[in-house]
């Protein structure tokens, strides 16, 4: 009994040495919505990092849109940056909000540089759904773009990426977690979606490509668009079809592939890739029941199957693998070290075959 008492009485004393509560009221915080990270023009302070911070209202009118604050700071990292804007505001920085990084394009060559993404990662308030973008020229300039449509700062990116809004086969969605795993992992290339400012708002139709070390690339785009539905299957396209005698348009809401890579003679490397797509016609300058639908459809099908490979073939010339072909290979066979370094004499030897199989299910509304 006695020694029982002796551990309540030590567990009450220490009860006194425990810190109180660290709970910051919301008006007391300044909530990040958006994180730009670029290159300054100090050699030593190379990073310039700016936060997109919500100023918090009590009640949003119709059509009225909530103000921001965006602050910048030049720092020799990441952190060192963060902590130095506090002393620029009068509220504590929250970034559990913050829902998209932009890095600025003359950055690009430094995000993939070890220690770079290690901020974002060991934070335990950032996301690694965070959504990842290029700005284009810088991020500041992106962060600093007020749209008549925002709710909130940065509503108007979240929804363009997310497809809570606008669904468009030009825009690709990259995540904080999935550049990391593709800038690390053997077999698979990091990408990102490109923001440009555009009359008080953005455009985003554009894909940069990554290797382990720097930017390659920026596609167009139209390059874009089947970039999109390589990597991130997406569904919702149109294709776009003509020659000297017809000219018409394919609303695709099913697509599908799947490749098989043959290595079986090493001299002569073969990847064949099958496509099949599922739409009606949107638009045509001929009526479609002047010839067989399956007219149309290899018409279709010759100018898709010319688009991929040409894409697939760029990529191999950049010598960058986003859609994965190297991570297929290493993972369906068994002798990891010696799978990739056959993959890597491999790759650059690839021929590529595509095959397109398109169904048009219906001409439309037009009869």
């Amino acid at each position: 009994m006695k020694r029982s008492w002796i551990w309540k009485g030590m567990l009450i004393c220490s009860l006194i040495w425990l810190p109180g509560c660290g709970f910051k009221d919301i008006d007391r915080r300044f909530f990040v919505m958006a994180i730009g990270i670029d290159k300054s023009e100090h050699a030593a302070k190379p990073y310039r990092v700016s936060l997109k911070l919500a100023i918090p209202f009590s009640k949003i009118q119709p059509g009225q849109t909530n103000d921001f604050q965006l602050i910048s700071d030049d720092a020799g990292s990441i952190a060192e940056a963060v902590r130095h804007m506090k002393s620029k505001v009068d509220k504590e920085l929250d970034f559990s909000q913050a829902k998209i990084i932009v890095i600025g394009k003359p950055m690009s060559a430094e995000i993939l540089r070890k220690g770079t993404l290690d901020w974002f990662l060991r934070r335990r308030d950032i996301q690694g759904s965070a959504f990842m973008a290029l700005g284009d020229p810088t991020a500041e300039d992106i962060l600093n773009v007020k749209t008549s449509s925002e709710r909130f700062p940065g509503d108007s990116l979240f929804l363009s990426f997310d497809q809570d809004g606008t669904e468009s086969s030009y825009i690709l969605t990259e995540y904080l977690y999935d550049f990391h795993r593709r800038a690390t992992e053997k077999g698979i290339d990091p990408y990102l979606p490109v923001i440009r400012p555009r009359d008080n708002g953005f455009l985003i139709d554009r894909v940069a490509v990554f290797d382990k070390k720097e930017l390659k690339a920026v596609l167009s785009p139209g390059e874009s668009r089947v970039f999109n539905e390589l990597t991130k299957h997406f569904q919702k396209f149109d294709l776009e079809t003509k020659n000297d005698a017809v000219q018409f348009a394919i609303n695709v809401h099913k697509a599908t592939y799947r490749y098989r890579i043959d290595a079986s003679k090493p001299a002569m490397p073969k990847l064949t890739m099958n496509i099949r797509m599922i739409g009606q016609s949107e638009e045509s300058t001929e009526s479609l029941y002047k010839k067989p639908w399956s007219y149309y459809e290899r018409l279709a099908e010759q100018q898709a199957q010319a688009r991929y490979t040409k894409l697939l073939e760029k990529m191999q010339s950049l010598e960058v693998d986003p859609v994965g072909f190297g991570l297929y290979y290493r993972a369906t066979r068994n002798r990891r070290d010696q799978d990739w370094t056959s993959w890597q004499a491999i790759y650059p030897n690839l021929s590529f075959q595509t095959n397109v199989k398109i169904v048009i299910k219906s001409s439309g509304g037009v009869k």
